[in-house]
């Protein structure tokens, strides 16, 4: 663990039973906690003399420290002249039992502003009261920490740095809350560059800005393992304190202005000890990825990571050379790997004189040159040689498909998993389409509702027989382990479930050789099912030259059409359907029919954005990297791969046996399944 870091945490979110937080704690392995809450009392409603007789002898008998009080301070209305004053009578108190405690921080917030009334017209109210509380703190020698929340005045980080400003007091310092930030609808990564300098503390809570729920550390939008890369790289010494916000707990049901379940839900089938140690799992995840990275690479001198690729056909030899072109910001490429003799003499030609050439990938992952590697070879290489990597702490970047069957793909995200101090990623350069982004973004903030239908037909994946007969690998069950699914259509595969979520029944026709003198599919048909009883098609093929990319997601209160992956048609009704279903008489839906005021009920929306083939490609590469560098958060981790692959996999094995096939589906018959047709084509080369 960071030897400067320190993890601590608001231990009543495990149970009000202060005997029960001390002991989860413990067994955990902290040394601190932040106490706010015990035996169902605010620990601010403890007199000193409880706090002597009962509250450190047991912090003592579980040889736990305190961290900060997690004090009320400062949640009263700015107006309320009585509250405040009782406030300041509660500060001294509470400084007096933080210097008994032997801590030093006091956490506190900067009044609620009156409903509907603008917090600029109570600016200098807020900060002459702050002013009182800091010369408190300042004759105890303690400091106060402002915690950023929804609702008070220092909510933005605008606010905030002005009140950090104006008070201008070692005495009064910032708590950087990411989930605060985000349910505030800021970019946490500028507020921390706006405050870093204030900021002495960090409270580890994490969120969605598009349901404003809290989530498991690192798995929402508050950037915290990027943020604290920054911070820890740059100096930081100090406290990382959890206050995961996954239950409702008794105290939070004093502390909101708002109801508690518009903060938690209660769906996440945690209590109050299972979540603390999800999030103590997490975060000690997030650590030991941040200290990997600042050991790998040097502290100050983490500032660039070393590639090296794997086959360097079209792909693998096109990502070389983006490499070697500078056009990744943070790599340099300092090793490539082919069977292939001719491409050592390609290496020599094209790429920089001091990139070594390695005909085996075993040695060059051996070599000590590289940090990172890319795998551009045939399919059925993608998860043996990433299994390889990841045993020898190399960052991992495999291009699609994951494998061909899901069964070697969970070993390689089974062991990826058990590394999280690596980086692992998928090639999937169509997520960091903008176009497909949006959309994301669209479904997941539910605009179009619930979905009902899904239909994605991509046709546009010609090819000739000249392609095929290229390589003796392209389009065979033993090389490329199937055809348009496994080689053009996964970035759809994966488009699709990314957006629209996994089915649950797949039921495909696939037509194999049908158009062309190859063993594996070119045409396919595929009917799904969702858990919440939506359907879907997905339709591909490489025989047709004037091909057809129309992509529509159908949802109760809207649609969104997808035209030739670049124009964007998204229209929102009004009211959902089943809403209109039971309003509309029939003499309202004769109007309709007559094209009459079909136009009110719903809003249209149009954007097109053209397709940039490459530049998606080397954003993939950037994501990578800075994930490696800085902690930023995957746009296709590595174990996503696995999804687009049960797709095509469950397709190929309901047309193999002319049977819907329910997801999850037997990875060991699929198995058996393409086994027979390798031995099939072995016989018959």
């Amino acid at each position: 663990m960071l030897e400067n870091i320190k993890i601590s945490g608001f231990s009543d979110e495990i149970s009000s039973d202060f005997d029960t937080q001390l002991q989860t704690v413990t067994e955990l392995g902290m040394e601190y906690i932040s106490i706010r809450g015990a035996n169902e009392k605010n620990f601010s409603e403890y007199s000193i003399d409880e706090l002597k007789t009962y509250i450190k002898p047991k912090l003592e008998e579980y040889k736990v420290k305190v961290s900060s009080i997690g004090s009320p301070i400062g949640k009263v209305f700015i107006d309320d002249e009585e509250g405040f004053n009782k406030q300041v009578d509660l500060l001294e108190k509470l400084c007096e039992m933080a210097s008994i405690l032997e801590c030093k921080y006091i956490r506190m917030f900067s009044f609620y502003m009156p409903k509907g009334k603008n917090p600029d017209d109570y600016r200098d109210e807020v900060i002459k009261k702050l002013n009182i509380f800091t010369e408190i703190a300042k004759k105890h020698n303690i400091i106060l920490l402002h915690e950023n929340e929804k609702d008070i005045y220092g909510d933005i980080s605008s606010r905030c740095l002005d009140i950090l400003k104006s008070v201008n007091s070692d005495n009064f310092k910032a708590i950087f809350d990411f989930a605060n930030f985000v349910q505030c609808m800021e970019n946490t990564k500028e507020c921390y560059e706006l405050l870093k300098e204030y900021i002495v503390y960090y409270h580890i809570k994490d969120a969605n800005k598009r349901d404003n729920q809290n989530v498991v550390c690192g798995t929402g939008e508050g950037k915290i393992e990027e943020i604290l890369t920054d911070a820890i790289k740059n100096g930081y010494k100090g406290f990382v304190t959890m206050e995961p916000h996954l239950v409702i707990f008794d105290s939070l049901k004093d502390l909101e202005l708002e109801d508690v379940n518009e903060i938690i839900k209660e769906d996440k089938g945690l209590d109050g000890k299972s979540a603390y140690a999800l999030q103590y799992k997490s975060l000690v995840n997030i650590l030991g990825k941040i200290e990997f990275r600042l050991n790998k690479f040097g502290g100050d001198d983490m500032k660039q990571v070393r590639f090296g690729i794997v086959g360097i056909g079209q792909m693998g030899g096109s990502h070389a050379s983006w490499l070697a072109e500078g056009k990744v910001a943070g790599a340099k490429l300092t090793a490539v790997c082919d069977i292939n003799p001719a491409k050592k003499e390609w290496a020599n030609e094209k790429l920089p004189k001091d990139v070594k050439f390695f005909d085996n990938y075993i040695d060059m992952l051996d070599s000590k040159e590289i940090d990172a590697v890319l795998i551009a070879t045939p399919h059925y290489d993608h998860p043996v040689i990433a299994i390889e990597a990841l045993n020898r702490d190399l960052h991992t970047l495999v291009e699609k498909p994951a494998g061909v069957y899901t069964k070697k793909i969970r070993e390689m995200n089974e062991l990826a998993e058990s590394k999280p101090h690596l980086v692992f990623g998928m090639m999937f350069n169509q997520r960091t389409n903008p176009l497909y982004q949006r959309i994301k973004e669209i479904v997941d903030n539910g605009e179009i509702g619930e979905i009902r239908r899904t239909n994605w037909i991509i046709t546009t994946w010609w090819r000739p027989q000249a392609y095929y007969d290229m390589s003796d690998w392209r389009a065979t069950w033993s090389g490329e382990g199937g055809g348009v699914l496994a080689n053009q259509a996964p970035h759809q595969l994966d488009l699709w479930q990314w957006i629209c979520g996994m089915p649950t029944k797949v039921r495909a026709n696939l037509q194999f050789g049908s158009h062309r003198n190859i063993a594996v599919e070119d045409d396919v048909t595929a009917f799904v099912e969702y858990e919440n009883g939506a359907t879907g098609t997905f339709i591909t093929c490489t025989h047709d030259i004037l091909g057809t990319d129309r992509f529509e997601i159908h949802g109760d209160k809207g649609k969104i059409v997808v035209e030739g992956s670049k124009k964007v048609t998204v229209k929102r009704m009004k009211e959902s359907e089943n809403e209109l279903n039971k309003r509309l008489t029939f003499a309202d839906v004769a109007n309709l029919f007559r094209g009459e005021g079909m136009g009110d009920l719903f809003e249209v929306e149009e954007f097109e954005i053209p397709d940039q083939w490459g530049v998606q490609h080397i954003n993939v590469m950037i994501n990578f990297t800075e994930a490696i560098l800085e902690g930023k958060k995957l746009l296709a981790p590595g174990t996503d791969g696995i999804n687009g692959v049960i797709l095509s996999n469950a397709m190929h094995l309901s047309s193999w046996t002319g049977k819907d096939i329910e997801l999850p589906f037997d990875e060991d018959l699929y198995l058996e399944e393409l086994n027979k047709r390798r031995e099939a084509e072995k016989a018959n080369a």
